[in-house]
C-alpha cells in the first residue's frame, strides 16, 4: 500500500497540477468560537460548565493576556472521554 506524500505548502504550490492537502491542527488553547466546530458544544453549555465549576480554571479554561477566556482543547477532550 502506497503511503501518501505530504509536502510542505511552498513545495506543492510550485507544481500547479498537484492537489494540495492542508493539515490543520488547532492550538492547545482555543477561543469559544472554535468549541462548537471541534466538539459540538454551544457557547451556553460552555458557559454553564465554567460557571458551575464543572470545568476548572487553569485546567479546562483560563483568561489570556488579552483578557479573553480561552479553553484547553486537550483537557476538554480528556473530560469528554471521562479521563481525569
Amino acid at each position: 500500500m502506497a503511503k501518501s506524500l505530504v509536502k510542505p505548502i511552498h513545495e506543492a504550490s510550485n507544481q500547479t497540477s498537484e492537489a494540495v492537502q492542508l493539515l490543520i491542527t488547532p492550538a492547545v488553547w482555543i477561543r469559544k468560537e472554535l468549541l462548537f466546530p471541534i466538539f459540538g458544544l454551544s457557547t451556553e453549555a460552555v458557559r454553564k460548565y465554567r460557571d458551575r465549576g464543572i470545568w476548572l480554571e487553569e485546567k479546562q479554561w483560563r483568561t489570556d493576556p488579552a483578557n479573553v477566556i480561552v479553553y484547553n482543547r486537550v483537557e476538554i477532550e480528556n473530560w469528554m472521554a471521562g479521563r481525569p
